[in-house]
């Protein structure tokens, strides 16, 4: 009984990811519906304690891709769609390069692929701020520039324009971006797989009978906590360098802390590890949002941690 209430927390998040909503614009004069996707980002709906909010994060260099989804309506004509997006720091759009045409009561799925620029020159602070963004969809004649602002009367055809902006409050496709270094990126990953860990073992540590190897595994699991405190700390404070160590090492006193349980004692069952694993598989599948990573959850498992009647303090390091 004591296990499930380690699980309740992760459930419910991972369920909230799975009904997270797509951001849907009401039908115009030359569509039924249409629904925005954005893909290729490191994660959605992130919280970060450096920037102060919640947003879509994706590494300096890669490509995000904003796709979607176009269902046109009854009237009998040829819809040529394309797209353009502009984030806060460019002067014009960057468009899509050929048109995708749709005809009446036809689906398509437009994709714009944009990379975003290195953290060099001009943009070398563009992980210090999040970021907007606009996205329009253009149905025009082909070889047609669109100049016009962006408007859809609604009950006439050709040419239309559709519009997305970011938006804190408009689903979690419509968050603004926050470009992170590849320091903040592994820093980021780091927490994710030790946060997993963590979150596992205390579920299989906190049971009635722990398994062989439980006092090495505790001591190991306080350190990576230890470790992990000491990492959002040092991103929270936008020392990034020192938030990727700390979190690698976190990161591997967690790895330690399983491994205890896999070798000591002449070994843990199969039964344990396949939960350990399968629960951790599930907390990275699911996002960071249920790894407990926040302050109050770290301190949480700490002191769940010490509380462990198998729990044997580490040993300092010997002084130089």
């Amino acid at each position: 009984m004591r296990n499930r209430k380690f699980l309740i927390p992760i459930l419910a998040v991972l369920l909230v990811g799975v009904v997270a909503p797509l951001s849907v614009q009401r039908a115009h004069g030359d569509d039924q519906s249409t629904t925005l996707n954005v893909t290729g980002v490191l994660a959605k709906g992130y919280t970060d304690q450096y920037l102060g909010g919640t947003f879509n994060v994706i590494q300096a260099g890669n490509t995000i891709n904003f796709n979607v989804f176009f269902q046109a309506n009854y009237i009998a004509f040829q819809r040529n769609l394309t797209m353009g997006v502009k984030f806060d720091w460019m002067q014009n759009y960057q468009n899509t390069t050929s048109p995708v045409t749709v005809l009446a009561y036809g689906t398509a799925t437009v994709t714009l692929a944009f990379q975003l620029p290195q953290l060099s020159g001009a943009n070398a602070n563009l992980n210090q701020a999040p970021h907007s963004w606009t996205l329009e969809m253009w149905d025009m004649a082909l070889a047609s520039t669109w100049t016009n602002g962006c408007s859809d009367p609604g009950y006439v055809k050709a040419p239309a324009c559709i519009q997305w902006n970011s938006c804190d409050y408009c689903g979690i496709n419509q968050y603004r971006i926050a470009i992170y270094s590849s320091q903040q990126a592994t820093y980021y990953n780091n927490m994710l797989q030790a946060g997993a860990i963590i979150g596992a073992l205390s579920t299989v540590l906190g049971g009635t009978n722990p398994p062989a190897g439980s006092s090495a595994a505790a001591a190991d699991m306080a350190q990576a906590t230890t470790q992990a405190l000491l990492a959002q700390n040092a991103y929270r404070a936008g020392d990034f360098n020192t938030a990727q160590s700390d979190s690698q090492n976190a990161l591997n006193d967690a790895n330690a802390a399983q491994s205890s349980l896999g070798t000591i004692g002449g070994g843990t069952d199969a039964a344990t590890m396949t939960s350990i694993w399968l629960t951790g598989a599930a907390v990275i599948m699911g996002g960071i949002g249920a790894l407990l990573l926040g302050f109050g959850g770290f301190k949480y498992l700490r002191g769940k941690t010490r509380a462990l009647p198998s729990y044997t303090p580490s040993a300092p390091a010997p002084k130089a």
